[in-house]
């Protein structure tokens, strides 16, 4: 089986996948907020399906990984989404910092608003690949 949560244009929430085996679930991508990933998963709590044991990243985008630590589960990506990961593991979320890679491209001016709004403990380093 397969379940999808739709594209959000107005505010960069990916198209998020569930693909369920008769044992496991596999999420396709992990969101741009803490909301969206958490809205996906009591969505997948209604659905009654195998527990969820991995989570696949498409591709090096902010938005395709930034909340792929709100699941309890093994995280897959490339090498290429890899380094993206690591990259953004050094970045300082302060709303001064988060200015800073707006003006020098490293972030879009969407994805500075979702972290200063959606993003609690910006503090601290946000994500973690391990």
């Amino acid at each position: 089986m397969f379940y999808y949560l739709s594209h959000q244009d107005n505010n960069e929430r990916p198209t998020l996948g569930l693909v369920c085996g008769d044992r496991y679930s596999l999420i396709i991508d992990s969101g741009s907020s803490p909301q969206h990933a958490k809205g996906f998963l009591l969505e997948i709590v209604k659905l009654n399906v195998p527990s969820v044991k991995y989570v696949a990243i498409t591709h090096a985008l902010w938005d395709h990984f930034l909340e792929m630590n709100e699941f309890d589960a093994t995280v897959i990506f490339n090498s290429q989404t890899n380094e993206m990961i690591k990259e953004w593991q050094t970045l300082s979320y302060d709303d001064s910092s988060l200015q800073s890679y707006v003006n020098t491209n490293l972030m879009t001016a969407m994805c500075m608003k979702i972290v200063q709004v959606d993003m609690p403990n910006r503090d601290s380093t946000y994500i973690n690949n391990s």
